[in-house]
């Protein structure tokens, strides 16, 4: 099982990503939409030009009081070429928290351990998700990111 001291703060670099979205109404979400949009994505993604990693997803998410955005997206060198239906968009340099949570829910973990250090989610910035393919076990498999507020 997962503790505070398997999360790790680290900073990323500006990343440039494809991919496909999906908004819905947060007390109204429907996860089966979710998989729906996986399946779409998952077929679709070798329409994606420039990948800096074809083993690997990304799911970029953000959450307010009215509304849920969850992404499916490959990383790419850039911005040139997006195919039809799918947005491309760059995450500028940011500080996380991280960890692949075993036995635990990764989200819990991260926001207890923000909490023990005194810091804040930066409620701008978006969370991901780093999928292994063919399949990773959720949440086993998953490395989580929490943005952290300057």
């Amino acid at each position: 099982m997962s503790t505070l001291d398997d999360v790790k703060e680290i900073t990323l670099p500006e990343r440039s990503y494809i991919g496909m979205a999906l908004t819905s109404p947060l007390a109204a979400h429907e996860p089966k939409r979710v998989e729906q949009l996986k399946k779409l994505f998952i077929g679709r993604r070798f329409e994606i030009k420039g990948l800096l990693d074809s083993e690997s997803y990304v799911c970029p998410s953000f959450v307010c009081e009215q509304l849920f955005t969850y992404l499916f997206c490959m990383q790419v060198n850039q911005l040139s070429v997006v195919p039809y239906g799918m947005i491309g968009f760059i995450i500028p340099e940011q500080r996380y928290v991280t960890v692949r949570a075993q036995g635990t829910d990764p989200y819990e973990l991260l926001h207890a351990y923000l909490k023990a250090k005194g810091l804040q989610n930066n409620k701008r910035g978006m969370a991901l998700e780093v999928y292994r393919l063919p399949k990773s076990l959720w949440p086993d498999e998953v490395d989580v990111y929490i943005p952290i507020a300057k």
